[in-house]
This record gives C-alpha cells, structure tokens and sequence, in this order.
C-alpha cells in the first residue's frame, strides 16, 4: 500500500517515506502513528486508541503522543494542522489533500532500492563444519540486511547459487537479475584468532565502494554478523537513522555463542537436503535450546524439523500439534523474528488454521517485505484459501526476488498454478524439479490429465505407483491443505481422469 500525501509518499509495505524525492528517516513510531492515520483517514481517532496502537502494552504518557503527533507534522509539512487535526478533548482526525491518490506500482520482483547481493566467504583452510558456520553467518548477514526496508537482499540460495559461476556468466547474471551491489569477504586465521575482510563494491562495473577488515578471536567469531550488516548498510545508505540501523542490526540470535553454533549448523544441515540431515539438523537444534533457552529461532527451527521430518502436511495431529506449539514458544520469545511467523504459519497451514497462518505470514512480511520464501509461502497459503491470481502475484514477487530459488519454489507454484486452473503452467512448474516423488508424479498426472494428454498423465501414474504402490486418491487429496473445495475437487477430478486408483 503505497500513498502520495501532498509531496510526501508513504510505502507501508516496503516501511519507507519520501518527501520531494528523497528518503526521509522517520522515528519507529511516528512511522507507526502515520500508518495507522493513513488507515483509517476521515474518522475521529481518539488518544486512547492511539496510545494502544503505538504503544502496545506500553505504559506512556500523552505527552509522547503530543510529540509524537508534532513530529509526524514536522515530517509531511503540515505546520498549519490541516492534515492532522486537533479535536479538543477528543483526539485527532486525519484529512489528508484532496490530491492524494495512490502512488505509482512498481515492476512486480524488482524492487526499487538498490538490491544487494551477499556472497558467501572464502576461506582457503576452513574443514567442513567452519564452513557451515560461515555459510551460516552470511545468511545471518543476508537476514540483518533485509530488515531494513529502504535495501532489497538477493536471497540467499540465489546468492550462493551466483558464486558458483564463471566469472564472465556471474556479470551476466548480475546484468540479468540488475545487482547493483556485491558483497564478499575472506576468512584468514590471524595469530590471535580470525580475520574477516568485507568489500562493498558496484556489480556493473566492480569499483570498490567501501572495504573494511574486522578482526577476532575464534570464540567470538559468531558476534561479527549484526556488526558487518550494519557496515553495510552504513555505506548504502548513509541517511538511515541510526537508531533505526541498531535496531535493524541487532544482537546475535541467540546469547551463547556456543548455542549460535550449534542453530547455525542446524539450518546449513537442514537446507542441505541430504540423507538424514533433517535429524541432524533437529539434534544441533536442540543442544541451542539446551544451552540457550531463550533463543526462540532456534525453537522455530526446531519446530520446522519437527515437521519436516513427520512428513510435512501428511504428519498426523500429535506431531503437528508439538510443532505448533514449540513455534508458538519461539514467537513469544522472539517477536520481532520474521522467520519465527514464517515457520509458524507453515505449521499452521498444515494444521488447516488458515485464519492464523496469514495473520503470521503477514506479520512475517511487515518485518522483512523482501523475505522470498515468506512471499512464496504466503502465495500458495491465498491459492489454498480460494485466491490463487494473488497468490500467484506473490510467487512471482518471490522468484524476482530469489531467481536462483530452491526447487520446492516449483512445487508450491504449481499448486497455485493449478489452484487457478492454469494446468499448462503447473506441468512446465512440476517438471521442474530436479527430483520427483510420488506425490510430485501424482499433481504432475493431474495436471497432464486435465488438459487433456492422457498417454503423459498415465506415465505418471505409472512412475508413482512404481514410487508408493499403495498410495491413493484419498491419501493425495489429505496432503492438499487447502480451504477451498474447488481445489480438492479439481485434484480428484484429474486424479480419476489419469487413472490413479482410489483404493
């Protein structure tokens, strides 16, 4: 939702403000006050709701509003008290010019900040497991990074995806995806620990904007991440207010560092789709827990493991039921986390609590609106729920944002894709997976089916019994989480015309 006020235009998806063209800094909560202002425009909103909105739970005095209000009129030029209304003893009304409209949409999954692309470290002596910790300390950069709302981060599989490529195809895939920025660092053992050297430099023409050498012992190697982000984006963006780039900053996500080892290694292990990493990863989750209780991501991800493990949308209600409820933990610990709403509102889908998993992926995207993965998710939960042309404008968003995506980006695009009768589309989704089990094959012979290619569709049918002999129409249609019947109405009818047996 992007809204012109006079020359001033707020963006309360991407949480930024400009005026006259240029990104104005504003407070946390005169951001806040002037996003619940713009909500609710020609209606009398008094202190108290307010002081509750901005303030939640939160005991302040009026004089913050009034400073806050004064603040606000500072920001978009209303000196005169013509937008923002003072009513007596009542509270506030806001009235915005008559030639405020709407502002210009923007290319869908291409962002207007400057988008930043975090390479992963290079390290010449670093063993197997040093590596996973690194690998996972980009990917803490990446997150930091993408909290401010005023830069776009190249997500993170598309960045580790970039680095693997020949030096001439990696400009080439910079021109393609337009990077404008490149971040990349060395680790080098120093005499009293380690040595991290960050570069900041123009992707088109590879000048070096910004260099700095960060040195530390090996025990306090997992402090570094938040530091490097805000580096970063010291030199991105020099205008950002600095009480905004602590915040954004922040402090590791978890106070032991030996705990942070432990949840860094876990998530490497769990994206790495390999044999029995999920088990692993759910065993380095909890030693984070054991050794630090309060880190809620790691509750997250453990939670996530939980689920990966039971099977995804076919796990039964107990184990379900436990992931919930440990992802419902990690929210209360860390609320501010965005992937603790993303995992939680993955779980709660494949509970059938449509209601709050998109009140969690919201809240997921007002933290972090470049999160790929949430944007994905948060597309195929609208397809579930009867919606799949928005759902599909947010999976589009997602792949613009991660191009070089993992493959379970095709799987939850098909879904969308034949949620809005699309089958053409879904087949060319489905096919692309690099690995393909029964299930796969079954929405694949669906979507063969319902455009007619019989002879393809039986082929499937065939591969996937082959996978799972006994799997059948009423195990496939469970493990669609959808509200809305026409989704499982339209699995079963193309199911039944590609010959997959019902019992």
């Amino acid at each position: 939702m992007t809204i012109r006020i006079g020359q001033c235009v707020l963006d309360l998806e991407r949480g930024t403000f400009h005026r006259a063209g240029e990104l104005v800094p504003l407070r946390p909560k005169t951001f806040e006050l002037l996003a619940h202002f713009v909500r609710n425009p020609e209606r009398l909103i008094t202190k108290d709701e307010l002081l509750d909105t901005v303030w939640p739970d939160t005991i302040v005095t009026e004089d913050s509003l009034t400073q806050c209000v004064r603040d606000l009129r500072k920001s978009i030029g209303d000196e005169r008290q013509e937008i923002v209304r003072t009513l007596a003893r009542r509270g506030y009304l806001f009235q915005p010019p008559k030639e405020s409209v709407a502002a210009a949409g923007r290319e869908p999954g291409r962002p207007a900040e400057p988008l930043v692309a975090v390479l992963p470290f290079r390290s010449a002596s670093a063993g197997k497991a040093d590596t996973s910790v690194l690998d996972g300390a980009v990917e803490e950069i990446i997150n930091a990074l993408a909290c401010f709302r005023t830069v776009a981060v190249f997500a993170r599989h598309s960045a580790f995806e970039l680095a693997k490529a020949e030096t001439n195809d990696v400009f080439t895939q910079i021109a393609r995806f337009g990077i404008d920025y490149l971040v990349e660092g060395a680790v080098e053992e120093a005499d009293d620990g380690l040595r991290v050297g960050l570069t900041l430099s123009e992707a088109a023409t590879n000048r070096r904007v910004w260099a700095h050498a960060f040195s530390f012992t090996a025990d306090a190697a997992l402090t570094v991440p938040a530091a490097i982000a805000r580096h970063i984006i010291t030199a991105l963006a020099a205008s950002i207010e600095s009480a905004a780039m602590r915040r954004a900053a922040g402090a590791p996500a978890t106070s032991s560092l030996t705990a942070y080892g432990h949840l860094l290694r876990g998530i490497s292990l769990l994206r790495s789709y390999g044999p029995d990493v999920n088990e692993q990863a759910r065993g380095c989750f909890r030693e984070a827990i054991r050794l630090d209780p309060a880190s809620g991501l790691a509750r997250a991800y453990l939670a996530l493991a939980e689920t990966i493990i039971g099977g995804y949308g076919t796990a039964g209600p107990d184990v379900l039921n436990r992931a919930r409820d440990i992802a419902l933990e990690a929210v209360a610990l860390a609320p501010d986390e965005a992937r603790c709403h993303r995992i939680l509102g993955l779980i709660l889908l494949y509970c059938r609590d449509f209601d709050a998993s998109e009140r969690h992926y919201a809240r997921a995207l007002e933290i972090n609106p470049y999160d790929a993965d949430t944007l994905m998710q948060k597309g195929h939960l609208l397809a579930m729920r009867g919606e799949p042309e928005a759902g599909l404008l947010l999976a589009d968003r997602a792949v613009g944002l991660n191009p070089l995506h993992p493959a379970w980006y095709y799987y939850d695009r098909a879904e969308i894709l034949f949620a809005g009768e699309r089958y053409d589309e879904a087949v060319s989704a489905l096919s692309s997976l690099p690995r393909k089990d029964a299930w796969h094959f079954a929405r694949l012979a669906a979507a063969w089916a319902m455009i007619g290619e019989s002879e393809r569709a039986a082929r499937c049918v065939e591969e996937g019994r082959r996978l799972e002999p006994t799997l059948t129409v009423g195990e496939i249609l469970r493990d669609v989480a959808s509200e809305h019947p026409g989704n499982l109405e339209r699995m079963r009818q193309g199911l039944q015309l590609a010959g997959w047996p019902e019992a």
